[in-house]
């Protein structure tokens, strides 16, 4: 089962449209469902296809005419006490037109199993249901850290100038997929009812919440339409940040400019082309619920598959990329040892391996009829790696990149030094004053003369001050002011620099 979506699976059982009738409101909707198929049969007498398997009656449903070699499958009926009325139950048709019969139970047989309210809960072992609380936990921390270090590291990228270009393009596209996938994941935990429905989906009948079963539901199928949209573009885009690296490194020639556009294309368009046909599918074959169960794996496949084909593809662009950044460090780092030249790609590996969603590959051929154990240990290894993969994404490629450090301190030390120098201005009027005061009270006690020469010394800003023998007692001759035309900072620029190695 895909842990994404394993917890409206979880609460199925409290939005599936389970039945909750007596007794006698049982038998009377079966009688009359009898009834209806009584009349249907003797209606189809004189019309009925002989190739095809008849309409009948098995105690329970009414089965229509059904070609040969085909699967029927209705909804579950809804007069039956426990029921899911979103599920369906299937009879077969054999290639001789006849129902199939059961050669154990010696009598013709209709898969009801998806039918039972406790089916459901059977595919839920129970000790994953204790670990449910410390899932979400993990997903609730890792999820927050990612979306506040996201959402920082994107503003930093945005603000400086100097970091504006193709490759802090294409981080900051795969920030805000992940920025996305976070909040509609906090949105589907807060605005949903047990992340299955909006509250006007549902309503409490003897103390548990059932899915109303009349209207469209529009909302919440679109909630979930835009939910599946985000995680895909959040995987197209990991599978863009490969492709990328894979241009820089092995093409000769790649103009990065003319090819941004492209990938920014690629990456939020591309998911439309398997998401709205399987919305289409959904609205047309299972339009039930909020589209937030899967009944028919193969309608939920329409997506999955594209997402696990670019999980692939992005492992065989990790390899390549192992391959060809040892092969550079060995052709061009001779002189360095083999274990030196080891420790860089083991550095650049571990950078590489959140970018590329390597983890992702660790379980993706693992069947879903698996031990509970290890169902439990594959919840926990893609809740934590899924939901704190945008913070290690965003700590690699913002925090400690190297040109976001060096505009972070520029900005640091430009600021301190336009505060330093109200600071400076402020100290050297204070001094001034000082100084004024010693020579106030100079000026009293001499002549004329020596009033003359010392207006001559009128104190001048940004100049060092003259002092007399008498006035060194004061001041020890130390007066002296910072020069305020020169330059406080640096300001020349350079290009960003494409460097996707780690710092060494």
């Amino acid at each position: 089962m895909n842990p994404v979506f394993l917890l409206a699976f979880f609460f199925l059982e409290a939005f599936g449209g389970v039945v909750d009738i007596t007794l006698p409101e049982q038998n009377q909707g079966i009688g009359e469902a009898n009834q209806t198929c009584t009349q249907l049969i003797e209606k189809e007498q004189n019309t009925k296809n002989d190739s095809f398997c008849e309409r009948v009656w098995d105690t329970i449903s009414c089965w229509p005419p059904t070609p040969p070699g085909s699967l029927a499958t209705i909804p579950c009926p809804s007069y039956l006490n426990g029921f899911n009325t979103a599920a369906f139950a299937h009879k077969y048709c054999t290639g001789n037109g006849t129902w199939f019969y059961h050669p154990v139970l010696n009598l013709t047989w209709t898969d009801y199993t998806d039918c039972p309210y406790t089916s459901i809960m059977e595919d839920i072992p129970e000790l994953i249901k204790k670990h449910m609380p410390y899932i979400r936990l993990v997903f609730n921390i890792g999820y927050g850290i990612s979306l506040v270090s996201l959402v920082l590291a994107t503003t930093l990228m945005i603000a400086f100038r100097r970091l504006r270009c193709p490759r802090n393009t294409v981080h900051i596209n795969l920030f805000i997929s992940f920025i996305l996938r976070a909040s509609i994941s906090f949105m589907k935990e807060n605005l949903l009812v047990n992340s299955a429905a909006f509250a006007s989906d549902v309503k409490e009948v003897n103390g548990k919440l059932q899915f109303i079963m009349e209207g469209t539901h529009w909302q919440c199928k679109l909630f979930f339409t835009v939910f599946h949209y985000i995680l895909a573009t959040n995987y197209i885009w990991i599978l863009v940040e490969g492709l990328y690296l894979n241009m820089l490194i092995t093409v000769a020639v790649f103009s990065e400019k003319s090819g941004i556009k492209w990938f920014i294309l690629f990456g939020w368009a591309s998911p439309i082309a398997f998401v709205g046909p399987w919305v289409i599918v959904r609205a047309i074959y299972e339009n039930t619920l909020c589209w937030n169960t899967h009944n028919n794996s193969g309608y939920f496949w329409i997506m999955r598959g594209p997402i696990v084909l670019s999980v692939a593809v992005n492992f065989i662009i990790f390899l390549n990329t192992i391959r060809v950044l040892y092969t550079k460090l060995t052709a061009f780092n001779s002189f360095e040892t083999k274990k030196f030249r080891y420790r860089r790609l083991a550095k650049s590996t571990m950078v590489l391996i959140p970018l590329f969603g390597v983890h992702y590959i660790v379980f993706i051929g693992l069947p879903d009829n698996v031990s509970k154990e290890a169902e439990l240990v594959k919840l926990y290894f893609e809740m934590f790696f899924n939901s704190i993969q945008g913070f290690v994404v965003a700590l690699l490629f913002c925090f400690l990149n190297g040109d976001v450090q060096t505009e972070i301190a520029k900005t640091w030390k430009r600021f301190r030094l336009s505060h330093g120098g109200e600071l400076i201005r402020s100290h050297r009027d204070t001094v001034t004053s000082y100084v004024s005061r010693g020579r106030g009270s100079i000026v009293s006690s001499s002549n004329s003369e020596t009033e003359r020469k010392t207006s001559n010394h009128e104190l001048k800003p940004l100049t060092r001050i003259q002092n007399d023998a008498n006035e060194n007692h004061k001041t020890n001759g130390h007066v002296q002011w910072q020069d305020e035309s020169s330059p406080m900072i640096d300001y020349q620029s350079d290009n960003c620099v494409e460097n996707h190695r780690p710092n060494d």
